[in-house]
């Protein structure tokens, strides 16, 4: 599908395929007027694991970190210059893709359901099976389902590719989430086993940064993960377009400085999207020079701190301090970004008794 075709707001698990075979995720919901803001995560090679019509694919970014995306855009700046630019908004280098470049533009809904109306193998009607299941337990219809990564591109093999659901909406992503318990609990899904979770975790300290001391602080999402037919899957909410309150240029983004504090949720209504948004207070700085207001956004790029803290949690971040400026300038708030492009960070949940 091409640009001109895609007849909404380009959202956060998009892909773009460029002339020069390069398939890019498209993030969250801010993006230029003539471009999109994206990673690279998979390229051509001979000898890559993924395969479309002859052709194969190497994977740029094995797990989601800002590392590894930075490591991405290091290869674009060698090979494909072009498709790294300074945002004015941001205020730092990324990928962005402007339109003139693209050849394909790829809607995870689309894709979605012409896997339920056909499935062409093994993994896309374990897919298609997967949708039914959930659709049928927590009554979303079956059209508010997408589907990213390799089976979005086609490119996926079903010995090994995963399953990556996309939900769209706030509501119908309550409504999934509320029907998972009865799915583990009845054995439809399968939920990870403990030693796989505390793996996971590790991982996540060693990707991250996070002090190995905060190891079991680190929250897991419990419901957005699983294994269906021997195949894992995850769940992704993704915004409707009348959810997407992003208008690119309206803000100015300026970074101050690494910071790292505790503070109290006060807010999680923006919990469940990437970026991530909770407003917190009570803080307590550690490191930085910086000042905050009494209530402060903290937002975070990485989508494992999605929907696993809520109101009253105290918790401990690692961030960076930005300044948040309208359009003349002037100074309207602070707010702490976890995870961006260029910058690590984490969040983890402390116990009741560190308060």
């Amino acid at each position: 599908m091409v640009v001109s075709e895609v007849a909404r707001h380009p959202k956060d698990k998009d892909f773009v395929e460029t002339q020069d075979g390069l398939l890019f995720t498209v993030v969250g919901y801010l993006h230029p007027p003539d471009a999109y803001t994206t990673y690279l995560k998979y390229r051509p090679d001979p000898e890559g694991k993924w395969e479309r019509q002859g052709v194969h694919y190497r994977r740029m970014i094995q797990v989601y970190s800002a590392a590894e995306v930075q490591s991405s855009s290091n290869w674009l700046r060698e090979y494909y210059p072009e498709y790294i630019s300074l945002d004015r908004i941001r205020g730092f280098e990324l990928a962005l893709v402007p339109w003139k470049s693209i050849i394909a533009y790829y809607l995870p809904e689309v894709r979605m359901s012409e896997i339920m109306r056909d499935p062409q193998d093994p993994l896309e009607s374990r897919t298609r099976a997967l949708v039914k299941l959930l659709s049928e337990a927590s009554g979303v219809p079956e059209s508010r389902f997408g589907i990213t990564g390799s089976l979005l591109l086609g490119i996926h093999n079903p010995m090994f590719s995963d399953i990556d659901l996309l939900i769209y909406g706030r509501e119908n992503t309550h409504q999934v989430r509320d029907a998972m318990d009865g799915l583990f609990g009845e054995n439809k899904v399968k939920p990870f086993s403990h030693d796989e979770i505390l793996s996971w975790k590790h991982r996540q300290v060693k990707t991250l940064g996070i002090p190995a001391k905060y190891v079991e602080h680190i929250a897991w999402s419990y419901w957005q993960r699983g294994r269906f037919s021997n195949t894992d899957f995850s769940i992704s909410p993704v915004r409707l377009d009348a959810e997407i309150m992003e208008d690119y240029g309206s803000e100015i983004f300026s970074a101050i400085g690494p910071v790292e504090f505790t503070a109290t949720i006060e807010e999680d209504e923006g919990n469940l999207f990437v970026p991530v948004r909770y407003l917190v207070g009570d803080i307590s700085l550690e490191e930085g020079d910086v000042e905050f207001p009494a209530l402060t956004e903290v937002i975070s790029y990485e989508g494992i701190f999605a929907g696993v803290f809520h109101k009253g949690d105290r918790i401990h971040v690692r961030g960076t301090a930005e300044a948040v400026r309208d359009t003349d300038g002037n100074i309207m708030r602070n707010q702490v970004v976890v995870g961006s492009m260029t910058t690590q960070g984490w969040i983890i949940r402390l116990p009741p008794s560190s308060d």
